[in-house]
């Protein structure tokens, strides 16, 4: 796909502000040198640092080097947001000792956000499912990204999942985000002890999807495509990622689906939540915003998300939106932790 002169402006900006400008401001103040000289130097290298991003993500299969500039990215963003508070201190102290604490700072900050991304917390719900006879519990994983995550990852998603004891599992999209990823990267779905079913993400879009199903289903793992299931008592649909949810209830439509079961949505974008209450869909499940991943990049997604994270209700309808188990691209959190949502759906004889 070309792009136009203003992406590659804009993208440039991108490494400008979280990358090279906070490195060269630190280094300024470190060594009580200018700022403004560095950051000049800073701004002519954002233009061959975006290009050398832009080829490693897209045309490089050197995954190595995909991983340090991803990790560069993550390190550098927690600095950026360290660098803006500390601007403040740099006019009554001494910059020198400024900088000195905002690297030490740095240090245990960037070893929090590793530790928030890999360290995936088990979030519990209870919902009311009088349609259904029996309690069914529901594991939701959402956001794994393996390619930005390694396939030992995934076997650790898989254990902390069955150790839930699950009824049903769902994936709500962006399990994989490389074209690398194939059946041996993903063997670990093979172990999932529950049914699982999956509704594709954008990620999925962005590589070989037909290859990427192929190795996804080849573990057991059921992808629903505009499409729906019955189990458990409960009516299952999966419907693609689509950049707009415009042509949601027009497909939801066409599923048919019965009034008096409970019904589960799986989209992966929380905006598919509109078309789900307009069809009486008692549970939507979504990811993608990932919360932001890290701050300040939450206060953008909130304007295009406004039920960026968390569980809404409305008219007695639910929609849980996961900040996702894994990470895009940096293996850093800030401002948000990995999560595994367990929902347990309950009976009014419960």
């Amino acid at each position: 796909m070309r792009r136009s002169w203003p992406f590659y402006v804009l993208g440039a900006l991108v490494l400008f502000v979280t990358i090279l400008a906070p490195l060269m401001t630190l280094l300024a103040w470190l060594t009580r040198s200018p700022v403004l000289p560095l950051l000049l130097v800073a701004l002519v290298l954002s233009g061959p640092a975006l290009l050398s991003f832009w080829h490693t993500l897209n045309k490089s299969n050197n995954m190595m080097l995909r991983w340090c500039w991803m990790q560069t990215l993550g390190a550098c963003t927690v600095l950026m947001s360290l660098i803006v508070v500390a601007s403040f201190f740099t006019l009554v102290a001494d910059t020198q000792r400024v900088g000195i604490f905002v690297l030490i700072a740095w240090i245990g900050l960037a070893a929090l956000s590793v530790w928030h991304a890999i360290t995936i917390k088990n979030r519990y719900i209870e919902l009311n499912a009088p349609q259904l006879n029996t309690p069914v519990r529901i594991v939701q994983i959402s956001d794994v990204h393996i390619g930005s995550r390694s396939a030992a990852f995934l076997h650790k998603v898989v254990n902390q999942v069955n150790a839930e004891k699950p009824d049903l599992v769902f994936i709500t999209g962006d399990l994989l985000d490389a074209s690398s990823v194939g059946r041996q990267e993903l063997a670990a779905l093979a172990d999932l002890t529950a049914p699982t079913y999956m509704c594709i993400g954008n990620h999925e879009c962005y590589v070989d999807l037909n290859k990427a199903l192929r190795a996804i289903e080849s573990h057991g793992v059921t992808v629903l495509r505009d499409a729906k299931i019955n189990s458990h008592g409960m009516q299952i649909i999966g419907i693609d990622d689509r950049e707009k949810p415009d042509s949601l209830p027009e497909i939801i439509e066409t599923l048919q689906l019965d009034p008096t079961a409970y019904s589960v949505l799986l989209y992966h974008r929380p905006d598919g939540w509109q078309a789900a209450l307009e069809r009486n869909i008692d549970l939507t499940l979504s990811g993608h915003t990932h919360a932001g991943q890290m701050f300040p990049f939450g206060l953008l997604v909130k304007r295009r998300y406004p039920q960026m994270a968390g569980l809404f209700s409305q008219a007695g309808k639910s929609l849980y939106v996961s900040v996702g188990t894994g990470t895009w691209g940096p293996l850093f959190r800030l401002g948000t932790q990995s999560e595994m949502t367990v929902i347990d759906l309950l009976t009014n004889h419960s």
